[in-house]
C-alpha cells in the first residue's frame, strides 16, 4: 500500500512537471506587440551590431543585465527562432525559481513531498506560464533574486538578502516592492545599514560592462528615469483604484499619490519594525507578501503584470500559513483578468474593476492577518 501511494505521488508530481513543460512548448510561437515593438528589434540590433558593441549603444529600455542574457540568447541565432531563443531566458529563470521554491519552503517543512508540490505548482502556475512562455516577459528573472533575497532572509544571512536584492533591482525596479518589508527588518536591527551600501555598488558593477562597451555612465546611472517618463498612465491596467482615475489626473496621480503611497508604506514599516513579536518563519513570509502585494496597490504608475511578485510570494506562503490557501488563488485571478487587455483585447472598464475589488479585499485580510499573526506570536 505504502509503494502504491509513493507510486501514485510520484506520478502526480511527474505530471506536473510535463504539464508546465508541455504548456510552454505550446506557448513558444504566441506572438505579442511586446515582442513586435521591444525584445525582437533587441535582438536583431545585437545581431547586426554584435554582441559586445550593442551593448554600448541605448538602444532598448531595459537595464544591462537583461541585455547581457539577450546578447548570449543570440548566440543561438544558427539553429533557433529569435521568438524561440528569447523566451528561453525567462523559462530557464522559471526553472532556477523552481529550485529556490523548493529550497524555501524546505526551511519551514522536512517534507519532501510538500517541498516538491510547491515547487511544481509555482511550475503550473498560470500567470507564471503565460508572463514567460506567451509573453516573454522577464518578470522570472527579477523574482528570482527576491526569492533568493527572502531564503537569505529567513537562513538570517542579512546581508546576503541586501545583495540578492540589490541584484534584483539591477534587472528591474519593480524589485523595490520589496523594499518595505527590508525596512521592517532594518528597523527590527537585523539588517545593519552597512549592508544598504550594496545596493548601488552592485547596481554599478552590473552595469560596468556596458559602460566598458561604450555607453555612458549617465545613462546608466539614471536608466530607471527613463522608464518611468515613457508611459504617462496613473495606471496601466494595474489592480488597484489609479485605474479609475481620468488621464488628464494624471500628474495629480504621481503628485499625490507617491507621497501618500510613501507616507502608508512606511507607517506599515514603522508599525511592524517596532511591535514585539517573534519573526518566525511565517511572520517573514507573510510580510514578504504583504509588502510585495501592498507596494503596488498604493502606487500609482503600476501595469497589469506588477502583481506578479504578490503571484509567486503568495503561493509560498500558503504553504507555510495554510489557513491562507484561496490567497494564491486570488492573485492568479487578479493578475490573469489583468493581462487580458493587453494579451487578448478584452474591454479593460470589464475585467479591471473586478481584480480591484478582489485585490482589495484581498489585501485588507492580508493585513488583519498580518496583525493577528504578529499577536499571537510572543517576542
Amino acid at each position: 500500500m505504502q509503494n502504491k501511494k509513493q507510486l501514485l505521488v510520484t506520478t502526480s508530481l511527474a505530471l506536473m512537471f510535463v504539464t508546465g513543460f508541455a504548456l510552454r512548448v505550446i506557448f513558444l510561437p504566441a506572438h505579442t506587440v511586446d515582442m513586435t515593438v521591444s525584445n525582437l528589434p533587441w535582438y536583431d540590433y545585437i545581431v547586426a551590431h554584435g554582441r559586445f558593441n550593442a551593448m554600448g549603444d541605448l538602444f532598448a529600455d531595459y537595464t544591462p543585465p537583461y541585455l547581457y542574457l539577450l546578447s548570449l540568447a543570440t548566440l543561438t541565432e544558427s539553429f533557433l527562432p529569435n521568438l524561440t531563443a528569447i523566451k528561453l531566458i525567462p523559462i530557464a529563470f522559471d526553472l532556477v525559481n523552481v529550485a529556490l521554491i523548493y529550497k524555501i519552503v524546505k526551511e519551514f517543512s522536512g517534507d519532501r513531498i510538500k517541498t516538491a508540490l510547491a515547487a511544481l505548482t509555482f511550475w503550473i502556475l498560470p500567470t507564471v506560464m503565460v508572463n514567460s512562455a506567451f509573453w516573454g516577459q522577464a518578470d522570472s528573472l527579477y523574482v528570482c533574486f527576491l526569492l533568493l533575497c527572502v531564503f537569505y532572509l529567513l537562513k538570517e544571512k542579512w546581508t546576503a538578502a541586501v545583495v540578492a536584492f540589490s541584484i534584483s533591482f539591477a534587472i528591474k525596479a519593480q524589485a523595490v516592492f520589496i523594499l518595505p518589508l527590508l525596512a521592517v527588518l532594518f528597523l527590527k536591527k537585523q539588517i545593519p545599514l552597512r549592508a544598504f551600501l550594496l545596493t548601488p555598488l552592485i547596481y554599478l558593477a552590473l552595469m560596468f560592462p556596458a559602460w566598458l562597451a561604450g555607453r555612458s555612465a549617465i545613462s546608466l546611472i539614471f536608466a530607471y528615469f527613463g522608464q518611468a517618463d515613457r508611459f504617462k498612465f496613473a495606471s496601466k491596467n494595474a489592480a488597484n483604484f489609479y485605474f479609475f482615475l481620468p488621464p488628464a489626473a494624471y500628474q495629480t496621480a504621481l503628485t499625490i499619490g507617491i507621497p501618500l503611497a510613501a507616507v502608508l508604506l512606511l507607517t506599515w514599516a514603522f508599525v511592524y519594525g517596532f511591535k514585539r513579536y517573534a519573526l518566525t518563519p511565517r511572520a517573514l513570509v507573510l510580510a514578504a507578501l504583504v509588502s510585495v502585494a501592498l507596494t503596488p496597490f498604493l502606487l500609482p504608475k503600476m501595469h497589469d503584470r506588477y502583481f506578479y511578485p504578490a503571484d509567486v510570494f503568495s503561493l509560498i506562503a500558503a504553504f507555510f500559513i495554510p489557513e491562507i490557501w484561496f490567497v494564491p488563488i486570488a492573485y492568479q485571478v487578479i493578475s490573469l483578468l489583468s493581462y487580458t487587455p493587453f494579451l487578448f483585447g478584452v474591454n479593460s472598464q470589464t475585467v479591471i474593476p473586478l481584480a480591484t475589488l478582489i485585490n482589495t479585499l484581498t489585501i485588507v485580510f492580508l493585513l488583519w492577518k498580518q496583525w493577528q499573526t504578529t499577536s499571537n506570536v510572543a517576542a
